[in-house]
């Protein structure tokens, strides 16, 4: 070994560690490093934690949903209620001025309230309803009773029919209500000779009879035929 090379190798031995010694000092840096980053995991989750504690407890509580529909109730209006005029009453017709009803009904089975050939008219061609009124009025003096009847049908064809028959000569009728056992003070037992009118409106068939109360009566009376005229234009 020449001298230039030994100071050299001497040198080498003194600089550099021994190779166990630089595995611990690598060692010990990485567990260090590593002991470093778990403390500030743990130190990061437990923040977060309680971060996450704080928004759940400064959360409002949810509302609860329900799919039940409560029943909607609707309060009772009060109801209006005022008698019936007679002039305006849907039920029993119009009433002219300074007449007075007397009685009156409603029927469905205008076969079982007729007579005659008007009656066989009803079995086969049935009406919607029949009206029928019972009236007084006075005329110079005289006391004037007018039965009148208001027949409905389903069509007004049905009407025209019926309108031609009922304005025949000893075709029947609806029964007057005098004819059913009616009275009122001072009314006749039936229905003396009457004058007789008749109109239609749309499937309605109007009919009135009027006569007088007392003493005689005839159908060809102008004052009892302008009466019964009267009583169905007020129908």
């Amino acid at each position: 070994m020449s001298w230039l090379t030994e100071p050299d190798e001497e040198w080498d031995e003194r600089e550099a560690p021994p190779r166990g010694h630089r595995l611990k000092m690598a060692a010990a840096v990485l567990a260090g490093w590593l002991a470093v980053s778990l403390i500030v995991l743990v130190g990061l989750l437990r923040f977060g934690d309680r971060d996450s504690l704080g928004k759940r407890a400064g959360s409002p509580a949810p509302k609860a949903t329900s799919t039940a529909t409560a029943p909607t109730v609707t309060a009772p209006t009060a109801a209006t209620s005022r008698p019936a005029s007679p002039a305006s009453s849907p039920a029993t017709g119009a009433v002219p001025a300074g007449w007075v009803r007397r009685a009156g009904d409603e029927q469905a089975n205008c076969t079982a309230h007729s007579y005659g050939q008007v009656q066989i008219f009803f079995a086969r061609t049935p009406c919607s309803g029949v009206r029928r009124s019972l009236l007084t009025t006075e005329r110079n003096g005289r006391a004037i009773v007018v039965a009148a009847s208001t027949v409905t049908f389903g069509s007004p064809a049905q009407a025209t029919s019926y309108l031609r028959l009922v304005t025949s000569d000893g075709t029947g009728n609806v029964n007057d209500l005098l004819r059913e056992g009616v009275r009122y003070p001072g009314s006749p037992s039936k229905l003396p000779g009457a004058a007789f009118a008749s109109r239609q409106d749309g499937p309605r068939v109007l009919v009135a009879e009027a006569a007088f109360e007392q003493g005689p009566s005839d159908y060809q009376d102008p004052t009892l035929q302008a009466t019964a005229r009267a009583a169905v234009e007020a129908g």
